[in-house]
């Protein structure tokens, strides 16, 4: 993953979207992509939004998706890391990680392991998870969760808080104080139930935790939702993505960032003719 990652998250379009999305993401300016969202069942089979994609240790998704997915790192594009997104609101991902784990833990014979294992081997593209608990907070199992994706898997993870401050930087410290860069940053959500946050904070929480020297403004990675809603007339177009970006980068040297969510740019292109590169140039002439 880039050190200064430009990110996109996208939902159902970079499932049913085709070659059409791949190209366009490809041409967009964007370095990460984020496959949102990923959810882990009760009995530790994946699914992407509401499709089960595997099941007993098996993928069963879409099989052109996995070619699809990995051209988006090949050829002439700006794309150079592939996440999945584990979470979100209302919904029991963590909760059932928690549980997994205490039943079954996290070797080579444990639904977690052997549902990863699948979705890695079948998508070798993945470089992280992005880790969206929003419900359950539960430090023991998260830590072991992602020492299982990176120790197994060479799987880096990123964390997207928008609130609870102290569980993320608790997270943070356990696992990299153990192993440096496990963890590659946190994409903030400066938007919806986090559109209160500022970066700065963060940074602060994040350079109390770790001490002396930790440079924590090099991996709070803000975001912003961009336009959107029935009407689209919601949340930032891209100048007003630039103007916010500026602001971060000049007064808490942020270097990083990503647009929320893919799919609404889609929907509302033809309405603000504001395309995928417009949102990504927005970002990068913002950190510039």
């Amino acid at each position: 993953m880039a050190t200064s990652p430009i990110s996109i998250y996208c939902s159902g379009a970079l499932y049913t979207g085709g070659q059409g999305a791949i190209d366009d993401l490809k041409g967009s300016g964007f370095t990460t992509v984020v496959a949102w969202a990923l959810h882990v069942t009760a009995n530790g089979d994946l699914s992407f939004n509401d499709t089960p994609i595997v099941q007993g240790g098996q993928y069963t998704g879409d099989a052109a998706w996995p070619g699809l997915l990995d051209s988006l790192k090949q050829g002439a594009t700006s794309v150079t890391s592939l996440g999945f997104s584990v979470g979100g609101w209302g919904v029991g991902d963590f909760n059932n990680i928690k549980t997994l784990i205490a039943e079954h833990g996290t070797g080579s014979d444990s639904p977690l392991y052997q549902s990863f294992a699948a979705l890695k081997q079948a998508i070798p593209a993945i470089d992280f998870i992005d880790l969206d608990d929003e419900t359950t907070y539960d430090q023991a199992s998260t830590v072991a969760f992602c020492q299982m994706l990176y120790n197994s898997f060479g799987l880096h993870v990123t964390f997207c808080p928008y609130c609870n401050t102290d569980y993320w930087t608790g997270c943070f410290q356990a696992l990299n104080s153990s192993t440096p860069d496990l963890v590659l940053g946190l994409n903030l959500q400066c938007y919806a139930g986090g559109g209160g946050n500022d970066p700065q904070d963060w940074i602060n929480a994040l350079n109390q935790t770790m001490g002396s020297g930790f440079a924590g403004a090099t991996i709070v990675w803000p975001g912003l939702w961009c336009i959107h809603g029935t009407e689209c007339d919601q949340d930032n177009d891209p100048a007003d993505m630039q103007t916010k970006f500026q602001a971060w980068h000049s007064r808490e040297s942020i270097v990083g960032g990503f647009v929320w969510l893919y799919d609404d740019i889609l929907h509302c292109q033809k309405s603000t003719a504001d395309s995928t590169a417009d949102y990504a140039q927005a970002l990068l002439q913002g950190l510039a």
